[in-house]
């Protein structure tokens, strides 16, 4: 008995021996277990980087926030079906999907990045300078906040991005938000290391940290220049006369474009929307308008109509039926070179800071120059950029800028104010930057658009503003409500003035 006993214990003992070492190993190996070989073992900033940047751009760009939105809204285009949006019916469930795709798409990837560079820069170096890699992401923060800001009004700012923190973040004020931003591009623009041009993922400037101080800087004369009518004047021009010295863009190699591929997903996204249908024509209001200055780059925008071999414009803003009845070939339609697979998106190029100099200058803003000079060469910049095959010599640039209908003092004699001479020009050289042309109207009050031909179906007439998602309502209720208060009282339409328009 007794051996059976003991051959029994000596069983068991092997056994839990046998046991304790394989948990033993499996301890051991439990890390490597449990990590996909695939994956690595800690976020690349380079892909939130890369990801931040087509994102927020094709988001922007698309046929959907800027085709149906921005260009409408600009008047750049009109609607051949589904015109709605062109009466300023502008889709809840658009609003709905964008102001989630901005803010936790984007936005937070950007936060990301300046999160784990914050807390962890020794494991993120790899991916450049932890300076530049914070200040990159802050000046791209900027951007898209303004335009969000510039579309609703006040809209989460300090407390967005936050998670757990601020699970239901509150609504700041505009002028706030405007105040937070030129902070947040002055800390980038001190952070900059200009010596270091490491930054992977960046398909903007390929890490050139150059043109990202010129970037940050044409940004922050934009930010300043939209507020500087408000209560904060002081404010906006002082920050101005910084982006000012501090150097803008130069020629348009400074410009800022994301670079698309042909072949999806990388492509343009209004050519892959062109694909399959063709929802948009010309307007009549930018063609007629082109016409009028006997403008070349009425042929960079559009092609002549088939019948005819004109240029003519569809009426902006029919209904649904009416604008059916338009035969495609009656009217021009979008030049190739918008819808090719390699348009660049624009996020801010060298001829929106031209007219932004003569703006400078005529309000006296130290380092300006002279107005007539910079709108002169905001024309020049922006033909140039268009004109793909370079059919236009210096002459017949000089020759435009010297017609009556352009020349600078030849306008201001004729009567026209500053505002409306440059902001013409502006806006012919924002094209395909509906939702900056629709703020520039907004602000500099220029005219030129009009109420659309069967007649406005949210509103009052052209819109000031964009409603808030109905999402917000029912998840962010309460900041929601406090937020509409923000903006003076005038309620959730799209009437209703944002801060900076004061006119």
């Amino acid at each position: 008995m007794k051996n059976i006993s003991l051959n029994k214990y000596l069983k068991f003992g092997l056994i839990s021996l046998c046991i304790s070492m394989i948990f033993s190993a499996c301890d051991k190996r439990f890390e490597e277990l449990n990590t996909d070989p695939n994956e690595p073992s800690s976020t690349s900033t380079s892909f939130l980087l890369t990801n931040a940047q087509k994102s927020m751009m094709n988001y922007t760009w698309d046929e959907w926030f800027n085709g149906r939105r921005g260009n409408q809204l600009a008047q750049y285009w009109s609607s051949n079906q589904y015109s709605n949006e062109s009466r300023y019916q502008l889709r809840t469930s658009i609003t709905n999907s964008y102001w989630g795709l901005f803010y936790s798409g984007s936005l937070q990837d950007l936060q990301e990045i300046i999160r784990l560079n914050e807390n962890s820069p020794e494991d993120y170096i790899g991916f450049g300078s932890t300076a530049n890699q914070i200040a990159i992401a802050k000046v791209l923060q900027t951007w898209l906040y303004q335009n969000m800001t510039d579309c609703w009004g006040p809209i989460p700012y300090s407390q967005a991005l936050q998670g757990a923190a601020y699970p239901f973040p509150a609504y700041d004020a505009q002028k706030d938000i405007y105040l937070g931003m030129l902070t947040k591009l002055d800390e980038a623009i001190s952070a900059f290391e200009e010596g270091d041009n490491s930054i992977q993922g960046d398909i903007i400037y390929n890490g050139n940290i150059a043109n990202w101080v010129k970037f940050a800087n044409s940004l922050k004369l934009r930010v300043a220049l939209r507020m500087i009518e408000t209560s904060e004047s002081v404010k906006a021009t002082t920050a101005a006369s910084e982006a000012i010295s501090g150097g803008l863009f130069t020629a348009n190699s400074d410009n800022a474009l994301l670079m698309y591929l042909p072949g999806a997903p990388n492509n343009n996204p209004m050519a892959e929307d062109y694909k399959t249908r063709n929802d948009f024509a010309a307007s009549d209001i930018m063609v007629n308008e082109l016409n009028r200055l006997s403008d070349p780059r009425v042929g960079f925008y559009y092609e002549p109509a088939v019948n005819g071999g004109t240029f003519v414009g569809e009426v902006y803003g029919l209904d649904e039926a009416n604008a059916a009845l338009t035969a495609y070939d009656d009217v021009s339609q979008r030049n190739a070179q918008v819808l090719s697979e390699t348009a660049p998106g624009i996020f801010l190029d060298y001829a929106q800071v031209e007219f932004m100099l003569a703006e400078c200058a005529e309000r006296g803003i130290s380092g300006a120059g002279t107005a007539a000079t910079h709108y002169d060469a905001g024309i020049k910049a922006s033909m140039q950029f268009w004109d793909g095959n370079a059919t236009l010599t210096d002459t017949d640039i000089d020759n435009y800028t010297a017609s009556s209908t352009v020349d600078y003092s030849t306008l201001q004699g004729a009567g026209e104010s500053w505002k409306q001479i440059i902001g013409r020009q502006k806006w012919i050289a924002l094209y395909m930057q509906g939702i900056q042309a629709w703020t520039e109207y907004r602000r500099l009050d220029f005219g030129i658009l009009q109420l659309p031909a069967d007649g406005v179906l949210d509103g009052n007439g052209i819109p000031l503003r964009m409603k808030y998602p109905q999402d917000e309502q029912t998840l962010n209720g309460n900041e929601y409500s406090i937020g509409l208060g923000l903006l003076g009282g005038s309620g959730d339409n799209q009437d209703s003035k944002l801060w900076w328009d004061v006119n």
